[in-house]
């Protein structure tokens, strides 16, 4: 089935003010939110339009004061470039638990609309991102769909990313966002996941809960802040030396940290920031002797199908229905709708990785 986007309404519509001279040289055009009202669009379908007029040579913008209509001849009407009905994947690892199911769930969608997919990996490595980007940017994908790179920081490809965006290609964030772009994303709600994974510790009877977190990724900000926010809520203070921050590089040196078992030594149950980050740290303290969850108590967050054989107490991430979302939230905007952002509620899987403590006043 072919789409006509609806930002080509606008465009046609310009073209033909423009050629019976219903707008001259120079006069002033109408502004984003005058196109808008006239036409019923949203904002980012007007922005697209005006994009594909001034590619075109029929307008021009000045920062400050307005759109005009170009003095100039247009270009050759090459209307927009023909679709190559190839959306580009662009994720940090492909090898991880959830990539695949994701990747499941935007492949079925896509594919029932007669769209390829073209895969590529960074490796949560900027540089690698930059490479991704410019090699979709070559192939004229129709849209992209991105899990970004060290997310929690500021964007590094910031450049390339505006010129995507100013060459009017479709883009979706999925698992997180860059700050700094309007790109809509969709995700699990990592904060009420923190705080779910939180609370469910806390009405076991657990105040001394220990927090594991990735530092460079946005969620394990997020989830942080969720964690945060439910030991506030039950008055739980907050122990700076019981929460731990790592990347990939450094989880070694944290699991094998000197002061690291004597710190946890306090500490009744642990939140992961993830299934990965809590099966290490189950497997380190089985090494060390402890027993999970005599010991410590640990819930993670992915519900992977390793946390279901280690029995682990997760955070369910809708992999598969998350990435069918993606996939029509790109369509949708590819045929000129505008995005909006997708949080999936977290739905917390209880398994046998948690003990209940006897006489804590749990206050609910």
């Amino acid at each position: 089935m072919i789409y006509t986007p609806k930002y080509m309404e606008i465009v046609e519509w310009t073209v033909e003010q423009i050629s019976t001279e219903a707008f001259k040289p120079n006069d002033k055009f109408l502004s984003e939110t005058e196109l808008g009202e006239k036409f019923g669009f949203s904002r980012q379908t007007v922005r697209r339009a005006l994009e594909v007029l001034e590619q075109r040579g029929y307008i021009s913008r000045v920062q400050g004061s307005g759109t005009y209509v170009s003095s100039r001849k247009p270009n050759p009407p090459a209307l927009d470039r023909e679709r190559t009905m190839t959306v580009g994947i662009i994720s940090t690892y492909l090898d991880n638990y959830i990539f695949p199911s994701i990747v499941r769930g935007i492949e079925g969608i896509l594919s029932s609309c007669g769209y390829a997919v073209q895969l590529a990996s960074t490796n949560n490595s900027v540089e690698t991102e930059a490479r991704s980007l410019q090699f979709m940017a070559e192939r004229h994908v129709d849209g992209l769909i991105i899990v970004p790179t060290r997310s929690a920081l500021p964007c590094a490809n910031l450049d390339l990313y505006n010129s995507l965006i100013q060459a009017g290609t479709p883009m979706v964030f999925i698992d997180s966002f860059y700050s700094e772009l309007s790109i809509p994303y969709v995700s699990l709600d990592d904060v009420m996941a923190g705080y779910s994974a939180a609370k469910h510790l806390i009405s076991m009877g657990h105040r001394n809960i220990s927090g594991i977190f990735s530092h460079i990724n946005r969620q394990g900000h997020l989830r942080y802040l969720g964690y945060v926010r439910a030991l506030k809520e039950h008055g739980i203070p907050i122990r700076e030396d019981r929460i731990f921050w790592y990347s990939k590089e450094s989880v070694q040196q944290l699991l094998h940290g000197s002061r690291f078992l004597d710190q946890l030594a306090g500490c009744t149950a642990a939140l992961c920031f993830n299934d990965h980050m809590a099966l290490r740290l189950i497997d380190y303290l089985r090494q060390n002797g402890r027993n999970i969850p005599e010991d410590l108590s640990v819930v993670g967050i992915d519900n992977s199908e390793p946390a279901k054989i280690a029995s682990l107490t997760s955070i369910n991430h809708p992999s598969e229905e998350l990435g069918q979302a993606a996939a029509k939230l790109l369509l949708s905007l590819i045929n000129g709708s505008e995005g909006k952002n997708v949080l999936f509620p977290p739905q917390l899987q209880i398994r046998g990785s948690v003990r209940q403590l006897e006489n804590e006043n749990v206050t609910e």
